[in-house]
């Protein structure tokens, strides 16, 4: 390692000036998407001419900027400080210094757009910040290899317990840090196999979210305000009957669903491909994506918590996805969250071994209480009748003997799934993991190292008191774990948790 690397200030890729430009031009156009729309279908007119003239000011502005950003925007290693250190800002300056022993990792990130003009995003993730403090947005790919192999093994040195070896040892580690076990990609079929087999809830949820904004647009504006109004005007008077009504349900939940599985499946191809995962020695390599490709390391002491997924269809092509959180403030999984989709049983268990270095254990099963089931009927059936009621009331289109029909008909659906979901839920605890177990269709394990343990909470809501049930939540560096309705035995248990957080030595992070 070149010691001097990076040690005097220095400034992104010139042609960084030119991805900032463009960036902020995005990001601007996809919130006056709007006004483009309205020159589109008015043409140029009087306003038009107004609003084009404004872009145009906008987009002056935005080079202005994007100038000023690159110019103020250097970065530099501070090897007496032991710190790397970046001074950014425009109007305001802000210093940010970063501690070596704070890095947890240094990972790339490439846009579309870095792509085309060969840049690389590097991005600096510490512990104990709520966001990413520092993302360099555009480096030559020699100097965002050599920065990012110079962080981690400075960050790495700081956690070594003997940093003092000669240099003959030295080498030797290195050599053997970078020899690659084994290695996965992912193949087309299966990427195509994911995308037609994953998640379809999320790909439903962005489209609900897409056509209520343009609802919301379209209101905005006098004429489109005339074509909502048109169009809710047509449902109301040529589809009153309760058949008919089914009908135009049934039809647009398929809509949805199909439309559903597209959309999951362009972001999923989008997402993953060209995935390649690669164990060396003591890291797990990940590099993925098309629109934005990322290449990230991962050791297993960095890794807080994990999570195993998979449905019945993939389960039969043999097809699961792992999670790894790292440490992160957020109290969720989502936070620094790596999703690496389309493994096989066998890469699924060097994955678990390569972090744990164990085998099965013995664990005890806890279940929740009934309560758990009731309450999740009662949260899943409540909105659907307030739902009911609340379009009955607009729009007149239902009686109460057809919305009885409708919550009896539900009610059946959502029992059957609550019953299986209850039945699949459980607690695992041995004497070094804790394991949670859930899902019916999407079906989970979420595992976590006992004495990665933050810390654990436990409450009591008045309503268990009488039936002696607690509510129980592990937290993590990486985030937490939570399971509802657990029976008074599990006080023991969360004793043993306490007693394995302040007993152990073990680094965990």
């Amino acid at each position: 390692m070149n010691n001097k690397a990076f040690e005097i200030p220095q400034r992104q890729s010139t042609i960084g000036v030119l991805f900032i430009f463009l960036t902020t031009l995005y990001k601007i156009a996809r919130g006056l998407w709007i006004f483009f729309a309205y020159i589109l279908f008015k043409g140029v007119t009087k306003e038009g001419v107004y609003i084009l003239w404004g872009l145009l000011f906008v987009a002056i502005l935005s080079l202005l900027f994007s100038i000023l950003n690159y110019r103020n925007f250097k970065f530099h290693i501070n090897y007496k400080s032991k710190e790397f250190v970046l001074e950014k800002g425009v109007l305001s300056t802000e210093l940010i210094n970063i501690p070596f022993d704070k890095i947890q990792q240094v990972y790339f990130k490439r846009s579309l757009l870095q792509q085309i003009i060969n840049v690389y995003s590097v991005v600096v993730d510490t512990a104990g910040s709520s966001k990413k403090e520092i993302n360099i947005k555009a480096l030559s790919r020699e100097k965002a290899n050599s920065l990012r192999e110079i962080l981690m093994e400075l960050a790495e040195a700081e956690t070594e317990e003997n940093q003092f070896i000669s240099e003959e040892k030295e080498a030797t580690a290195k050599e053997e840090r970078k020899s690659v076990s084994w290695t996965y990609k992912l193949t087309l079929s299966s990427l195509i196999k994911i995308g037609l087999t994953s998640n379809y809830i999320r790909g439903i949820w962005l489209l609900l979210i897409f056509l209520t904004t343009i609802q919301n647009e379209l209101n905005s504006l006098p004429e489109g305000k005339i074509y909502v109004d048109k169009a809710f005007d047509y449902l109301e008077n040529n589809f009153s009957e309760i058949l008919q009504i089914y009908a135009v349900l049934f039809f647009f939940l398929l809509v949805m669903f199909v439309l559903g599985i597209f959309i999951t499946f362009v972001e999923v191809f989008i997402k993953y491909y060209g995935l390649e995962l690669t164990q060396t020695h003591d890291t797990l390599d990940l590099q993925m994506g098309l629109k934005t490709n990322t290449r990230t390391s991962l050791k297993p002491k960095r890794v807080q918590l994990l999570k195993e997924n998979t449905n019945p269809i993939q389960k039969y092509l043999n097809l699961y996805e792992v999670q790894l959180s790292v440490a992160s403030s957020e109290d969720t999984l989502n936070k620094n969250t790596i999703k690496i989709p389309g493994l096989r049983k066998e890469h699924l268990h060097k994955i678990n071994y390569f972090l744990y270095k164990k085998e099965e254990e013995n664990f005890t099963i806890y279940k929740p209480n009934i309560i758990w089931l009731f309450r999740n009927l009662y949260l899943t059936i409540l909105p659907v009748f307030v739902i009911l009621i609340g379009v009955n009331y607009f729009f007149e289109w239902l009686n109460w003997w057809n919305i009885a029909s409708i919550l009896m008909f539900y009610g059946i659906l959502v029992g059957i799934f609550q019953y299986l979901a209850y039945n699949k839920t459980s607690l695992r605890i041995s004497a070094n993991f804790i394991e949670k177990k859930s899902g019916v269709w999407n079906q989970t394990i979420e595992r976590l190292e006992l004495y990665k343990l933050q810390s654990v909470t436990v409450k009591q809501p008045f309503w268990y008191k009488k039936r002696d049930l607690y509510n129980v939540v592990f937290h993590t560096a990486g985030g937490d774990l939570a399971y509802r309705a657990l029976p008074a035995e599990i006080l023991k248990e969360m004793n043993y948790s306490l007693y394995k957080i302040e007993t152990s030595t073990k680094a965990w992070m």
